[in-house]
Parts: C-alpha cells; sequence; structure tokens
C-alpha cells in the first residue's frame, strides 16, 4: 500500500483502480469525468470502444462504441447530462445524451480551420453556466473560441508565441467558480487565466508542461504536468502542494464531491484513484 501528501491532505494510493471483465482492457485512455447526477466514472479513450463508465469504486458498468470516434481528447458532461467530446483529429466537437446517442456536430472533420478559424486539432471545451462554451485549439491553431449556447461562434482570441494571451498548444480549458477561463498553455510551462472576454488576467506558472486543470467542489485548482506531478492550488493562484503520478504522465483528472482524486494515466493506461485518508 502507498500512502502519498498532497498540501496538508494525506491519501491512499489505488493504483488500477478500474476493476474491467477478463476480456476488456484499457487502450490509450485520454481523459475521465464525474457526473453529478449519478456518480459515475466516464473515461474516454482513442480506441473502441471509447467510452468506459465505472462507478466510484471502480466496478464496471457499460461502454459506448461509434466507430466515427476514434480521437477523442478531452470532454465534459454538463449538469443536464449532455457529454460534449472533443476530437482532436476530426476538428470537432460531438454533442450527446447520456446514452452515449450523437445529438449535434460542430466542426467538419474535411475541412480543419486555419489561420485561427474553428477547428484546427482543438484539445478542450469548457460549459460555462449560461450554455456558453469555450474551445481550446489546441495543436494546429493557437487560440480560444468562444461560442454561445446555440453553437455560433463568437470570437476568438490568442496567436503563437510566448507573451501574455499567446498561446503555444492551449491543452486544456477550465471555467472556474469565479467565471474566470483558465487554460493550460502547455508548452509555454503556464496556466493563462482570462475572464470570458478574452481579457488576460493573471497566470499560473510554477508548472512544467501541464496537461490537464480541474477545480473541485471547495474551489482548489488541480493541474497535471509532465513532471510527471499532480499540483495543487488555491483559487486565487496561491501553491498549495505536488505529488507524484504514476504514469508517464497524468493526462486527465477529475475529483470526486468526497475530495479524492481519479488520474487518467497514459503509458501504461491505467486509472489511479488517491483517496483521502484520515
Amino acid at each position: 500500500m502507498i500512502f502519498l501528501g498532497l498540501g496538508n491532505t494525506k491519501y491512499k494510493v489505488e493504483k488500477r483502480w478500474e476493476k474491467l471483465p477478463e476480456e476488456k482492457k484499457l487502450s490509450n485512455i485520454s481523459s475521465l469525468f464525474i457526473d453529478e447526477e449519478g456518480g459515475y466514472v466516464y473515461v474516454l479513450q482513442r480506441d473502441a470502444p471509447f467510452m468506459y463508465i465505472f462507478t466510484l469504486e471502480g466496478d464496471y458498468i457499460s461502454e459506448w462504441y461509434n466507430k466515427d470516434i476514434v480521437d477523442g481528447h478531452y470532454f465534459k458532461i454538463t449538469s443536464e447530462g449532455k457529454v460534449f467530446i472533443v476530437e482532436r483529429d476530426k476538428h470537432r466537437i460531438i454533442i450527446q445524451n447520456n446514452q452515449g446517442v450523437i445529438e449535434r456536430i460542430i466542426g467538419d472533420y474535411r475541412s480543419p480551420g486555419l489561420q485561427g478559424k474553428p477547428f484546427n486539432h482543438p484539445t478542450d471545451i469548457a460549459i460555462a453556466d449560461s450554455g456558453e462554451f469555450f474551445v481550446s485549439d489546441g495543436y494546429g491553431n493557437h487560440c480560444v473560441h468562444h461560442f454561445n449556447s446555440n453553437g455560433t461562434h463568437l470570437k476568438s482570441w490568442g496567436k503563437p508565441g510566448d507573451k501574455k494571451g499567446e498561446f503555444s498548444v492551449p491543452h486544456s480549458i477550465l471555467i472556474d467558480k469565479r467565471k474566470r477561463v483558465l487554460v493550460a498553455d502547455r508548452e509555454n510551462n503556464r496556466v493563462q487565466i482570462f475572464n470570458q472576454n478574452g481579457e488576460y488576467l493573471e497566470e499560473i506558472n510554477k508548472v512544467y508542461k501541464p496537461m490537464d486543470i480541474f477545480e473541485d467542489k471547495q474551489g482548489f485548482i488541480y493541474i497535471s504536468d509532465q513532471t510527471p506531478s499532480l499540483n495543487k492550488f488555491s483559487g486565487t493562484g496561491a501553491f498549495i502542494g505536488r505529488c507524484r503520478t504514476f504514469g508517464t504522465y497524468g493526462h486527465g483528472i477529475s475529483v470526486d464531491k468526497e475530495g479524492n482524486i481519479y488520474i487518467a494515466e497514459q503509458f501504461h493506461d491505467q486509472i489511479t484513484k488517491l483517496t483521502i485518508s484520515f
């Protein structure tokens, strides 16, 4: 048994938390997310099936197949149960219901957006309470796109570079409780923070190639990076603590209502759960 400390909290480490049937396995996992209603852990991977669903204890529930979803990078689930999947190499956002049925697609896999237009290898999506959403874009573009709740493109900001408001691989995105837009600016080793009009506010720079960002119910910010480590900050950006992850790096992170942390580890594929230990 392994125990670790993150800030003032101790955790029990549960490697390979997922309990899959013998004939199934995780393959090229990318991200995970816990839905608010059912308390299930959804795990996205770039293989078939594209989605696994587990209980909080790691028990296998079900899986979703779709031969056309092959490169899901990150995803979010709204409080209404809508699933927004960012498909990196197909330059699009897929919107599904909570049964995995596609309701809408934004973007065209045959027409990547050039010169800062949506989308060119997008990476992640953040959804505001109003239904408006923001997409980090990504590996081809170096910007953030803002859409209204109907999916109409409103504006974009950012360009290649390392100055304020510039990006080098905007890899993940989050809207926090203060309604700010946080963007993991991976190759610039920082998380930039904006208001929803795209105006630069500040940044967190005590990270190395940040991968994913998550905010828990208490307002703490978690950032995984390629150290590999998991970093914890206050809502105002004050550094709280750091611990290591157990793959090459943690590509996806999520935290449940009790404060337990789930990490989608890449190379080798596994889910690590950090359970609060009193």
